[in-house]
């Protein structure tokens, strides 16, 4: 049984318009497309937990911070995406991470002694008149006192600079224990009483996000409200940066259209009008590009998905497949041209478009399991990245069979001003038609 895939390009054209038409509206009806960070200058961070927060009181906290602007997306059982405007973190601020340093290098020098508290020197059946001795530890432990430090009188009240456990419980605890001058230490049996310190009361004052930054007071105030939690990701773009993002993203898809197009129409320079071949892979790339772009409309709009670097990497790499599977079919065509010269540029369009449809249904069908599994296994980071891949593979292998190929006939053949033709026949008075 033969395919003609040709014959039905008219459906083909159809499919494409209305999926273009409907891309097109959805781009018109604002937003367009929802911008991340890298496009509009904000901050997002993305924070898990450890108790249930609602969205709503999440958004509700955000507001009394001044930032009722922040929008508040779920990621993940009490993980959230939380997309705020820029918020200012001076230099120094508290949102800085410092790296972990040892408390004894951190101030070169000797350090003030802790008070834990005080402690009655002596034990409790300790005679009037005996000698309560403070040792220095034997050959540096503490388990095992040796020298003599320090002697004072049984009731000797001391002060705890340091308690030592490592030698056991109970009676075998050891002080480090201060009597004015006198600095040892001591068994707990030998001593009658210990009181520790009371916790010093530390006045808390509001933070000033001038100088502790907005993050730190942002942070600060979730905590105290919500509990603990883990910011897993933090992100913060200028105005500068995104105007420059926007810029970039911008170029690098139009050169990148302009240098395949200059390629494709070099590449078959041996066949009849290669210009043609060329102005067909570049429409057939707008075509898939302008899908991507409706269908990213859409999610925006349903889902808040916003578009980022991401994006535009994926969108280039669309465009890279696009023309790829374009050529591959333009090549079957150059060849079955050269080996038929003679046959219709219709008949070897549809060879070509058979000849290559296994092919690129295997490659293309390959490439949606392996982005399907990362789509649900992956994480959100690379959501953005995934989806655009997913919908430009489809659009591009519907393009590469259904668009780009078929415009070559319908070129070749005048289809474009016939039907044009054909249409204003239809819709003009009887009087004035014209002839068929």
């Amino acid at each position: 049984m033969r395919i003609d895939f040709v014959a039905a390009r008219g459906w083909f054209f159809i499919g494409s318009s209305i999926a273009v038409l409907i891309s097109l509206i959805l781009l018109a009806i604002p937003p367009s497309l929802v911008p991340g960070i890298e496009f509009t200058s904000g901050t997002t961070t993305l924070i898990r937990f450890q108790n249930n927060v609602t969205q709503a009181e999440l958004r509700d906290a955000y507001a009394e911070l001044d930032h009722p602007e922040a929008r508040v997306q779920s990621s993940g059982f009490n993980e959230y995406l939380i997309r705020t405007d820029e918020l200012q973190v001076p230099e120094g601020g508290f949102s800085e991470v410092a790296p972990d340093v040892e408390d004894d290098f951190q101030v070169p020098g000797p350090r003030p002694l802790e008070d834990l508290g005080t402690i009655i020197l002596g034990a409790p059946d300790a005679a009037e008149g005996e000698t309560v001795f403070l040792r220095d530890p034997f050959q540096g432990n503490v388990c095992e006192l040796g020298g003599i430090a320090g002697r004072v009188e049984p009731g000797t009240q001391g002060v705890v600079r340091e308690i030592r456990q490592e030698c056991g419980g109970g009676e075998e605890l050891v002080y480090r224990v201060q009597v004015e001058n006198e600095l040892g230490y001591i068994k707990a049996a030998d001593t009658q009483l210990f009181v520790p310190a009371p916790e010093p009361e530390v006045e808390t004052e509001a933070l000033d996000p001038a100088t502790a930054g907005e993050r730190a007071v942002i942070e600060l105030a979730l905590e105290e409200r919500f509990g603990p939690f883990e910011v897993l990701e933090f992100a913060t773009v200028s105005p500068v940066v995104s105007r420059v993002a926007v810029r970039n993203a911008t170029i690098a898809v139009v050169v990148a259209s302009v240098f395949i197009m200059g390629y494709v129409a070099f590449a078959f320079s041996s066949v009849p009008k290669p210009f043609r071949y060329a102005t067909c892979a570049i429409i057939a790339l707008l075509h898939d590009v302008i899908i991507v772009l409706g269908a990213f409309s859409l999610f925006g709009k349903l889902f808040g998905l916003e578009i980022n670097l991401m994006f535009v990497t994926a969108l280039l790499t669309v465009v890279g497949f696009s023309v790829h599977d374009s050529i591959v079919v333009f090549d079957r065509i150059r060849e079955n041209v050269r080996v038929s010269p003679h046959a219709s540029l219709h008949d070897n369009v549809n060879a070509a478009l058979v000849q290559t449809l296994s092919r690129s249904l295997n490659t293309s069908v390959t490439l949606l399991i392996t982005v399907t599994a990362m789509l649900l296994l992956g994480g959100d980071t690379i959501r953005a990245f995934l989806l655009t891949i997913l919908v430009g593979v489809i659009a591009g292998t519907y393009s590469s069979i259904g668009l780009a190929a078929q415009l070559l006939v319908a070129w070749e053949q005048g289809d474009f001003p016939r039907w044009f033709r054909r249409g204003r026949s239809t819709g003009a008075p009887a009087e004035v038609a014209e002839p068929t």
